[in-house]
């Protein structure tokens, strides 16, 4: 491991320059401050630094006090609190506010060295780890993770809602079964371009009597408006939704085109086959999508799906977790 780059902040000029002198004898490279506000601009220019060896009790911009502005400043800066007996309950406070670990004062020198090495290993360690992060989610691209358009379920915009209904299942049968089952069909016009979407929901909601004089229930409108669920039943009830024999939804299904309840991507749907995972992660949360259509050039080549995204995720962060518990040489 490379030397320690700590800094010591304290209204004691000597004791500063005593501790920073022992330190340097023991390969710790060292900064000096002697306020907190010094302290915190010294660390606002330096953003390397491993350790803030801390006095709590000083005049002006107190301990607690800078050590507040300094998480805020570099949260991965790591700080050890030094106290005498009358502050140690300001020391533990400021464990609870993101502090390593606090010692007495006079401090133990071999003791405080223990302290700071330690604390520098966790911090590099938290370093290598975001890196590895950073490198996994701008190097992680869509192609290793979207569903091939031919692997999706795709009906013609001239297909009515039973095509629709068996698309999707024909596809969710030949789909991996590893893998999360498609909920949504594709619509194409003549030229085989993406030109709609329809979900499970959309689907369903296409059988319903009314569905094109009732937009508030095309959008969801009477739930997220706070519509109780009783007063949804009474609705439902009242327009005598799903009260029609089998055969007449099997006559809507035939009869009711797709092109008519389909649902037209919007710009914000769709995305670069050379996306990192950071921007699809940023589109799919911000435009709330279940999933986005992957481009390339003019082309739809894909789909990335939000289920196989939170997998992705979810597989990567277990794997940083069980890093995380190993010991550290």
């Amino acid at each position: 491991m490379t030397a320690p780059f700590v800094l010591l902040v304290d209204d004691e000029v000597s004791f500063v320059e005593t501790m920073a002198k022992r330190l340097n004898k023991r390969n710790i490279q060292i900064l000096q401050a002697n306020s907190g506000e010094e302290g915190l601009e010294k660390l606002k220019s330096n953003p390397n630094l491993d350790v803030v060896v801390l006095d709590v009790k000083m005049p002006g911009m107190d301990g607690l006090e800078t050590l507040r502005h300094m998480k805020r400043v570099s949260p991965v800066t790591e700080v050890i609190m030094l106290t005498g007996h009358a502050t140690v309950d300001s020391a533990i406070n400021g464990m609870k506010m993101g502090a390593y670990d606090y010692l007495n004062k006079p401090c133990d020198i071999e003791n405080l060295v223990s302290k700071i090495e330690e604390v520098t290993r966790k911090k590099r360690a938290h370093e290598e780890k975001m890196q590895d992060w950073e490198a996994f989610m701008e190097s992680s691209s869509l192609e290793e993770l979207m569903v091939p358009l031919a692997e999706y379920a795709t009906v013609s915009e001239e297909a009515n809602i039973l095509e629709a209904f068996n698309a999707l299942g024909e596809a969710q049968k030949a789909f991996d079964p590893k893998r999360y089952r498609h909920r949504a069909v594709l619509v194409l016009n003549e030229e085989n371009r993406v030109v709609g979407k329809l979900s499970q929901h959309d689907l369903l909601q296409a059988l319903e009597p009314g569905i094109k004089e009732s937009k508030e229930r095309k959008t969801g409108a009477a739930s997220q408006f706070g519509f109780s669920q009783k007063f949804i039943e009474s609705v439902s009830l009242q327009y005598d939704f799903w009260g029609r024999p089998l055969e007449n939804l099997y006559k809507k299904a035939l009869d009711q085109k797709v092109k008519s309840v389909m649902y037209t991507p919007t710009e914000g749907e769709y995305i670069k086959v050379s996306a990192n995972m950071n921007e699809t992660i940023h589109r799919l949360i911000v435009g709330k999508h279940h999933s986005l259509l992957v481009t390339d050039g003019p082309d739809i080549v894909g789909i990335v799906r939000l289920t196989d995204v939170f997998e992705f995720i979810r597989l990567r962060l277990n794997t940083m977790q069980h890093a995380a518990v190993e010991p550290i040489d």
